[in-house]
């Protein structure tokens, strides 16, 4: 038998040396052993006051600037649901907003911030061991997104509608991504056989199906966390979503994107310009250089190119981002992204005006938190 601290010593020395090789493939031999070696036994859990439940959720939070009101808004949502939460944070809580999170929740986790949202998840989800393939859903929400920031709908209401195995609230690349200069031309056909199609992770759900499936836990098990957001992606987001779709399993999204077109051109001029210039647009160079040349045209800009570029920048970007305006106000979509506030002057300014016109108890919340966040900045 090799001495554990042996055994540690030289995966160690391994692991230091890993630049000489392929960063993805040191991920995909190293990810989740080196985790589950090195930084689980720093993992704590603690119960809940919240009693078990068939149908379970898994809440990831980071909660820097202490537990904030939206945090418990969300817990709160999925309390009334009849659903028994595990909280994980990626950050140490006080012993105070540790003792308000344990009154809404089944089980408290505590854990070292690695592998973005997908190790968070993993952790919530091998906790519940054998249970897992006996539950009727499981839901796992992280706070990138305040949630819910409306109550025009009701997302698990929504899920339950859609009567599939594995549910998201949005949807990426299921439109294709075009040129930014041929936005009066676009042509949307929504598919999910695009190599990079994928459910987002911000809000999942799954049926006792998929749950059951033998694959799905193996799929967690194996998991290579990484500190790379791409490869997170690309292994979390996309891998989960191929591995759903390759195994026949049912799935779609409670945002409809196919039905934006349609939905749009039931709108009025004066909406749409509106909608347009509230697009918000992040890390697209060729996209942010057309919004800038067409900001001063929007006012006479004909409907079809109005409904041209705002599709054009749903499908380039993501309606999770690119299209709040629209998604909030016309749909009841109740998700908002956070990050939009620290990314560009003009995408936190387009965040705070569409919190302080929404005028909802938690919009205002989620105002008061975004204005306390920037001050900090």
């Amino acid at each position: 038998m090799i001495p554990r601290w042996k055994l540690k010593r030289e995966l160690t020395r391994l692991l230091s040396n890993s630049a000489k090789f392929p960063a993805s493939f040191t991920t995909w031999l190293f990810g989740a052993g080196y985790y589950d070696f090195f930084l689980s036994g720093r993992v704590q859990q603690e119960p809940g006051e919240v009693d078990a439940s068939p149908r379970r959720a898994v809440y990831l939070m980071f909660p820097s600037k202490g537990l904030l009101a939206s945090h418990e808004r969300s817990l709160r949502y999925l309390l009334r649901k009849n659903i028994a939460t595990t909280v994980v944070s990626n950050f140490p809580l006080s012993p105070e907003d540790k003792n308000r999170v344990l009154a809404l929740c089944h089980r408290y986790i505590e854990r070292p911030n690695f592998g973005y949202d997908f190790g968070g998840y993993r952790d919530g989800l091998l906790s519940m061991g054998d249970e897992l393939a006996s539950l009727e859903q499981l839901v796992l929400l992280n706070d990138s997104s305040w949630f819910p920031i409306t109550d025009k709908t009701d997302w698990l209401d929504q899920v339950e509608a859609l009567n599939v195995d594995f549910a998201g609230a949005a949807s990426n690349y299921g439109m294709s991504r075009p040129d930014p200069e041929s936005y009066r031309s676009i042509k949307v056909d929504y598919r999910t056989d695009h190599p990079n199609f994928h459910y987002c992770s911000y809000a999942l759900s799954f049926s006792s199906r998929t749950l059951s499936h033998p694959g799905f836990l193996r799929y967690w098990k194996k998991f290579p966390l990484s500190n790379s957001k791409k490869r997170t992606v690309r292994r979390g987001e996309i891998g989960l979503t191929r591995w759903a779709i390759s195994n026949g399993l049912t799935h779609g999204a409670t945002f409809d994107s196919a039905m934006i077109p349609e939905k749009l051109a039931s709108l009025e001029e004066a909406r749409l310009r509106h909608i347009a210039e509230m697009l918000i647009i992040m890390d697209d160079r060729k996209l942010r250089q057309l919004q800038a040349r067409v900001e001063s045209q929007l006012a006479a800009m004909p409907k079809l190119d109005l409904i041209g570029f705002i599709l054009t920048a749903a499908a380039r970007k993501g309606v999770s981002y690119a299209t709040a305006e629209f998604n909030i106000f016309e749909c009841g979509f109740p998700f908002l992204k956070k990050s939009p506030l620290w990314m560009e002057q003009d995408t936190s300014q387009k965040t705070l005006d569409l919190l302080e016109r929404l005028n909802t108890p938690a919009s205002l919340e989620a105002l008061f938190e975004a204005r306390t966040f920037l001050t900090r900045l």
